[in-house]
Order: structure tokens, then C-alpha cells, then sequence
């Protein structure tokens, strides 16, 4: 299991058909909802994408992970270089 440090990110199905982002990270939790499953996996890796680690978590409607992965993109992602 990850450290409450990292965020963590869970791709999951809810009972009226749509789809759920949920969002958990130190001072931050979050929840977005989405029509189709592509839409809520593609704002997932965009979230992910923006953090310097962060970990993305797709369920199965029987509750089961189907995957998982995490983004490490460490401290230097986010340095902006000065001419």
C-alpha cells in the first residue's frame, strides 16, 4: 500500500452507469464523474500527469482492481529552466 503522502487515484463504476474519478491526497480530496469509462481514465492520467508521484487505480464494478500503475515523474518535471 502507498503512503498517505502519495496521491492516489481510483477509476471506478457507479450504480447509475457513470463513472467516478476519486481523488485522495495529502490536504486534498476530490470527486469528478464522467459519462463514459475512457473519459474517466484519460482525466485520471491527466491528473496523474501533473503530479510528481501519483498512483491510478481502475475498479471493476464487483469492487476488484483490475490495474493499476503508478507515475513517478520526480521533483525535476516541474523545474523551470531560465535562459
Amino acid at each position: 500500500m502507498a503512503s498517505p503522502a502519495v496521491p492516489q487515484l481510483s477509476v471506478a463504476p457507479t450504480r447509475d452507469g457513470a463513472w467516478s474519478v476519486n481523488e485522495r491526497g495529502p490536504g486534498r480530496i476530490a470527486i469528478a464523474y464522467f459519462p463514459s469509462k475512457w473519459g474517466a481514465i484519460r482525466h485520471a492520467v491527466r491528473v496523474a500527469r501533473t503530479q510528481a508521484r501519483c498512483r491510478v487505480a481502475l475498479f471493476e464494478s464487483n469492487g476488484i482492481k483490475r490495474l493499476e500503475r503508478d507515475y513517478d515523474h520526480g521533483p525535476e518535471i516541474h523545474r523551470v529552466e531560465m535562459p
